[in-house]
This record gives structure tokens, sequence and C-alpha cells, in this order.
């Protein structure tokens, strides 16, 4: 296991789960920036350091302080490999990529289902206003009887 590699797996216990971090973000802001408008408006130049400093808050916050907690944190999201991780059975493996592609084939087999669906609605929609603009026009024409 390399440095890197052990840096970004104790950066990833270091930290709290991703909802807690989403939370804790999402809680600053609604506060930050709020206090920080009212600050402005009410303190002038006061408001304008508080402003700053929630900025500077706000870097800790999310971990953009350092480069290399940011490189860390990019490093756990990457891939690790790009081949298909084996579980070790043979059996299974066969298993788990027939039915992988069967799904993928019914999903798709489902998609052009909805895009026939999407198009006959759409052309029955335009067949009835066809008819109706049709009916619209023959009783708005004076008749020459």
């Amino acid at each position: 296991m390399t440095s890197d590699t052990s840096n970004a797996r104790t950066l990833q216990l270091s930290k709290p789960p991703l909802a807690v971090q989403i939370l804790a973000i999402i809680g600053f802001t609604a506060f930050a920036i709020p206090v920080s408008i009212i600050a402005m408006g009410e303190f002038g130049l006061l408001g304008m350091a508080l402003a700053a400093f929630f900025a500077y808050q706000w870097t800790r916050l999310a971990g953009i302080g350092s480069d290399a907690r940011v490189e860390a944190a990019v490093e756990l999201l990457r891939p690790q490999s790009e081949a298909p991780k084996t579980s070790g059975n043979a059996s299974f493996d066969a298993y788990r990529n027939e039915l992988m592609n069967r799904l993928e084939r019914e999903q798709s087999n489902f998609e052009g289902f909805l895009t026939r669906l999407r198009d006959a609605k759409d052309k029955a929609e335009f067949d009835t206003f066809l008819v109706e603009r049709e009916r619209l026009t023959r009783d708005t024409t004076p008749s020459t009887a």
C-alpha cells in the first residue's frame, strides 16, 4: 500500500459521514449568508469583516483549505480499477454478468417502449388538434349557399 493510499484511507476514517458533512454545510450556509447580509447592511465594515471570516470558515468546513486534503479526497472518489471486480466465485460471477446483461437489455427495451409510447401520445394529441382546428375553421367560415 502506498503512502498516498494510506493517507487517503486515514482521511476517510477521520471524516464524519457524508450525510453529516452535507447537513453541516447546509446549516452553516443557512446561518452565514443571512447574518452576513444583515451585518453588512447594518454595520458596514464590521459586516464585511464578518463576511470574510465566514468565507474563511467555509474553506475550513468544506476542506478546500489544503491541497493535500483535496487531492486525497478526490483520490477516494476515483475508481480503483477499470477491470470488473470478481467475487472469487466463478459461478456467481457468471450469474452476475448474465443478470447485468439481461437488465441492460430490459432497460434498453423499456426505454424504446417509452419512446414509442410518447410518440403515440404526441401523435394522438396532434390528431386531436388537427380535428379541433378543422372543426373551428369549418364553423367560422361563412357558407356560400
